[in-house]
């Protein structure tokens, strides 16, 4: 039977991830004002999530290699994923 420390020690180590992700996926999939929403909300996240990562690093809890490496991916994805491509004439914002 598991205790609610490691309960919240399951939970932590894949709610977190799953957020981050989740917000990912709509930072790419978004466009125009909401993609860019959606990017302050993702970068927003990740900042969270590094402060996260540093207090199971730091406290040398056991789960502290699931937190660095989804933060790492999170890292690695947000760069090689493409988002979505937007011409002049879907998105008003740009100047031509």
């Amino acid at each position: 039977m598991l205790d609610l420390t490691q309960i919240t020690s399951l939970l932590d180590a894949i709610i977190f991830p799953m957020i981050g992700s989740i917000a990912l996926m709509y930072a790419k999939l978004c466009r125009g004002a909401a993609a860019r929403r959606a990017e302050k909300q993702f970068f927003a996240i990740l900042v969270v999530l590094t402060v996260v990562t540093l207090r199971t690093v730091i406290t040398c809890h056991e789960i502290w290699i699931v937190h660095t490496m989804s933060l790492g991916a999170l890292i690695v994805c947000s760069l090689l994923i493409p988002g979505q491509n937007e011409t002049p004439e879907q998105d008003p914002t740009v100047a031509v």
